[in-house]
């Protein structure tokens, strides 16, 4: 049975996907969750109400919290005056330039519970932007955590595009009583730790991002119909590459792991340099 909520909510706003999480139990395992290096920060998405913001503080930690609505930055004011340790930043974390809001060569980390419709693009802005954290924990839909942390043999674009950047573990699930309003989903809390090095190197990464989207478009497909679909090669090119590169043409594209996509890579590469 989920825990009795700590507090009633405000008021949440359905176009920016507000549910907040009230259980205090959820609350103090996702701070728990959370390493924060030496001298280092927590960058909270989406404070809303502090329920968070609080159990982060308790643990000792310092707070650079991003909230996008103004109505929710004047409750934090409220609840936290004169706090010392916490920053509250008005921003949309999908395009927050994280360089500006925090010291120069502070190693920080991710925490926060993400609005569904917007949980996939802040991730990747904060995988793919300068400053990178060092680990994220924050709470996604179910299927979407799972999507995530994907192993070979079921993976998706949205795996590929995270675990190029991050190592993904699901945490543990949360249920919709959880949240005030309930959403009609269960959540899940991922944790993602960012690699020393992106698996494909950046001067690489539009040619291999771009080859991925394009088999993409047919992941349930035999690989080998959907790189001929999907990327201009000369003929018999597909079947060329995927020999070249090691790979059964007759497998389908979520079998296909992060180095075998850059061995393709260099394939296509090779052949389009010969037409």
């Amino acid at each position: 049975m989920p825990r009795r909520p700590v507090s009633n909510a405000p008021f949440a706003r359905k176009a920016l996907g507000q549910h907040f999480l009230q259980d205090g139990g959820v609350l103090r395992d996702i701070a728990s969750a959370v390493h924060v290096p030496e001298r280092g920060v927590v960058v909270e998405i989406g404070p809303g109400t502090g329920a968070l913001t609080a159990e982060l503080l308790a643990a000792g930690h310092r707070v650079v919290a991003i909230e996008i609505e103004e109505r929710m930055i004047r409750i934090l004011g409220k609840r936290f005056p004169g706090e010392g340790r916490l920053r509250v930043v008005a921003g949309d974390a999908r395009d927050v330039d994280l360089g500006a809001i925090l010291p120069p060569g502070t190693p920080f980390v991710v925490a926060g519970n993400l609005p569904y419709f917007a949980a996939n693009p802040i991730i990747r802005h904060l995988l793919e932007s300068e400053p990178l954290p060092r680990e994220m924990v924050v709470m996604v839909q179910k299927e979407v955590a799972r999507e995530l942390a994907a192993p070979p043999g079921s993976l998706s674009l949205l795996a590929v595009s995270v675990q190029v950047y991050a190592e993904a573990e699901v945490l543990f699930d949360v249920p919709p009583e959880a949240f005030d309003p309930p959403p009609s989903v269960v959540s899940s809390v991922v944790w993602l730790r960012l690699r020393d090095e992106p698996l494909v190197p950046p001067a690489r990464n539009a040619a291999f991002f771009e080859l991925v989207r394009k088999t993409f478009r047919n992941p349930r497909k035999q690989i080998h119909n959907s790189l001929a679909r999907g990327v201009w090669l000369p003929p018999g090119g597909a079947e060329a590459a995927l020999s070249g590169a090691g790979i059964d043409g007759m497998r389908r594209a979520e079998t296909v792991t992060i180095p075998e996509w850059l061995a393709l890579l260099d394939a296509t590469e090779r052949i389009l340099a010969d037409v």
